[in-house]
């Protein structure tokens, strides 16, 4: 049994075979969700006791002894825009990632008024239609950590309860939807931090974008040379007082940012009063030849803009960290820039100590073979994926539709009541008691003074004139068909 937490922390029970690989663990939660053809957007995450969380590799074993008490957390592995988001529940579980991620800090806004925004959308999708009498506080202050830090605006709150009141009448599926949207279009939007020292309060993607936030004059960035080392074993960060002693408050050590477009290595200058800055380097993934781990180093070789080849050494806390990185760099690189997973890229694996000693007897044994990824499509793939099934489905349930009606037919075959007889008495008996101006609903309105019942509640009003006689219509009454009429069969009652 897999325990499976959603990002608004409801828990999801899973059964699985002992020897079931993590794949087949998130295809069950992800049916469960009915957010099973994007799927692929989605990944398990393990995230022990201390230290930083790790991806599940889907097409490896599930080990219940590298799984603290069977607890996976379901995520947004790869984040895309989303009006390439097919299916209604797929963008609710990215809104609910999304909120996760906003609310504790992960994701920083940097405009005030964009945050606010946000705030508001978070309400209208959490408690509907604002009063003004009567706002949601609460949820205003759980979404506190929202936007730039530090002592607010005295109109703050009421800036929100305005953007709340402007968008009164919207549903909770379109507020959900202009969430994703606003945070779309952020710096850090889809990019996964990897710190070089352990992940505390003070060394977070939090604590990261807040300094890039506070010390926000231009840097240049670090011209590029032959070999570049980066030592994260020490951290560097402003003064302890915070940002009334002239610091923010932050110390952090060197990171590096896996998006969607490339890598950024972040490189925190801060001594005191003195040289507060930052160091942000960005390496397009068109640019970059070759990636590799190699024990506690992340290796990265890409071309300059002037065309040289640089090389880029990042020491990592771990080994398993340094692999980590290396994993999302390749992962990120074919979702996102790639038509097709190429095969160099799913066939790489390693072997534990029992499938090295059997290799040596008989390389192509598929013992202790642990793969190095997961990923099965691309963002192209993921999405024409989605739009088939998704029109496939439109299919079967027209196909369903159909086949319920001819049964229906038959039925009524079978009874005697699907004779030409019964069929010529129905439609005359309808048309005899259909509204004449829509003719769907049944006759249910006086005209007067000429008298005639000629429409149904909703036509009637619309009517200027008689439809029958052509008469002026000074005022208009509900009636009520005698209770035999409501028997007949031929009659349509709604």
């Amino acid at each position: 049994m897999w325990l499976i937490s959603q990002p608004d922390s409801m828990i999801l029970q899973i059964k699985a075979d002992p020897n079931a690989i993590g794949q087949e663990c998130l295809e069950k939660v992800c049916e469960k969700l009915e957010i099973g053809a994007e799927a692929d957007y989605f990944g398990l995450r393990v995230c022990p006791g201390s230290g930083p969380g790790r991806w599940l590799n889907l097409r490896n074993p599930l080990d219940p002894h590298r799984i603290p008490g069977g607890r996976l957390d379901l995520r947004v592995k790869f984040w895309v825009p989303p009006h390439l988001l097919i299916n209604e529940p797929t963008r609710h579980q990215f809104y609910l990632h999304a909120k996760l991620d906003l609310t504790e800090g992960r994701l920083v806004v940097a405009d005030l008024e964009v945050a606010r925004r946000i705030v508001a959308y978070i309400a209208q999708a959490e408690h509907g239609d604002c009063d003004p009498d009567m706002p949601p506080i609460n949820i205003y202050e759980e979404c506190e950590k929202i936007g730039p830090q530090g002592e607010k605006p005295d109109d703050h709150v009421e800036k929100i309860i305005d953007y709340h009141c402007e968008i009164s009448g919207m549903r909770a599926s379109q507020a959900e939807y202009r969430l994703l949207k606003e945070i779309s279009n952020l710096e850090s939007f889809g990019e996964e931090l990897f710190f070089c020292k352990p992940v505390t309060q003070f060394n977070n993607a939090h604590n990261l974008y807040s300094h890039l936030l506070y010390h926000a004059q231009p840097v240049e960035e670090p011209r590029a040379r032959d070999d570049q080392e980066i030592d994260g074993g020490a951290t560097v960060g402003c003064l302890a007082g915070g940002q009334n002693g002239g610091g923010c408050g932050c110390r952090l050590s060197t990171s590096v940012g896996v998006g969607p477009h490339g890598i950024v290595v972040y490189r925190p200058a801060c001594n005191g009063e003195q040289e507060i800055g930052v160091e942000k380097q960005s390496i397009k993934y068109t640019v970059i030849q070759r990636a590799q781990p190699l024990r506690r180093n992340f290796q990265l070789s890409y071309v300059t803009a002037e065309g040289h080849e640089a090389t880029l050494n990042v020491k990592m806390a771990t080994s398993g960290q340094a692999a980590a990185l290396y994993r999302a760099v390749t992962e990120k690189h074919a979702f996102y820039c790639c038509e097709t997973v190429r095969s160099d890229v799913t066939e790489q694996f390693i072997r534990d100590l029992k499938g090295t000693i059997a290799s040596i007897f008989n390389d192509a044994t598929t013992l202790g073979r642990r793969y190095v990824f997961d990923i099965r499509r691309t963002c192209r793939e993921v999405h024409d994926n989605a739009r088939r099934a998704a029109h496939q489905a439109a299919i079967d349930a027209h196909h369903h539709h159909a086949h319920h009606h001819a049964q229906t037919r038959a039925r009524r075959a079978e009874r005697g009541t699907d004779t030409k007889e019964s069929r010529s008495r129905s439609r005359s008996g309808e048309a005899a008691m259909a509204c004449r101006v829509c003719m769907d609903a049944p006759l249910d309105t006086l005209f007067l003074p000429c008298r005639h019942v000629a429409c149904c509640g909703e036509c009637a009003p619309r009517c200027a004139r008689c439809p029958l006689c052509r008469g002026e219509i000074d005022k208009c009454m509900h009636i009520f068909l005698p209770v035999e009429y409501e028997k007949n069969p031929g009659v349509i009652i709604k």
